[in-house]
């Protein structure tokens, strides 16, 4: 049982958002607080009886708002944690970063690289995912898909405003204007000094693009020079509330 005195967090994002060094790493360092990860248990098939959350001494997290609706990860956590009236009270996080690198990142990820649950009805979505994803080109799937996260990011946006207390962090930020994004991260949480190095020094991007890791290059707006210019118009306009709304430049 977690005796802390600090009130529990919640922590929102999506896919290929860092998603991966905030479950493995960041949220496990916050001080006074433990991690409790349950879309990685139902995802890696352990027995999770109850989902409940503690007011004090925890961080829960990622609660990825992209999981696939059909998923046990979404009915089971993602759904009832989606409503306002759920986080209207507590302390939230919300990460998001550029819906079209998002989008780009997807492509390769869920397509060629992401490995696959144990769990056989999460793995028979992600196998099929896989083979729809691998029959179009990248401009085909991101066009395809940019509707789905356009409702994401509307998603997170009313969340963030349900919520009385929230810090939104990007990406771009951790990237670009790290001193800031820490001191965001921080607003109602500390972390070791040693912990904001690693953070800092894992949360580079790449020299060299790989396509076939996990974790393709991390660079901001890659999709400038993957993308055709028409697909980025077309997608500028299907994502212009999200690129509006958190700040993206059309």
């Amino acid at each position: 049982m977690n005796h802390s005195s600090i009130e529990s967090l919640f922590f929102y994002t999506f896919h290929k958002c860092a998603s991966t060094l905030f479950s493995t790493y960041v949220l496990k360092n916050f001080n006074g607080l433990s991690h409790v990860d349950y879309a990685n248990l139902i995802y890696s098939g352990e027995t999770v009886k109850e989902v409940t959350f503690q007011k004090k001494g925890y961080i829960y997290g990622p609660i990825r708002l992209s999981v696939d609706p059909l998923s046990p990860v979404y009915s089971r956590l993602v759904a009832p944690l989606s409503k306002p009236e759920f986080i209207q009270d507590k302390l939230a996080l919300f990460f998001v970063r550029d819906p079209r690198d998002i989008l780009v990142s997807l492509y390769y990820s869920f397509g060629y690289t992401h490995g696959i649950s144990p769990v056989s009805e999460i793995k028979e979505q992600q196998i099929e995912l896989r083979d729809k994803i691998q029959a179009l080109t990248l401009d085909d799937y991101v066009l395809s898909a940019a509707n789905e996260i356009a409702d994401n990011f509307d998603k997170l946006y009313n969340l963030n405003q349900a919520c009385e207390r929230s810090i939104v962090l990007r990406y771009e930020d951790l990237i670009g204007d790290f001193e800031n994004f820490i001191r965001q991260l921080t607003t109602y949480v500390s972390l070791d000094q040693r912990v904001i190095q690693e953070i800092q020094q894992r949360s580079q991007p790449k020299q060299n693009e790989n396509e076939s890791a996990h974790r393709r290059s991390g660079k901001v707006g890659g999709f400038r020079d993957k993308l055709k210019n028409e697909t980025i118009e077309r997608l500028n306009n299907q994502l212009r509330h999200a690129l509006a709304t958190f700040r993206y430049e059309a």
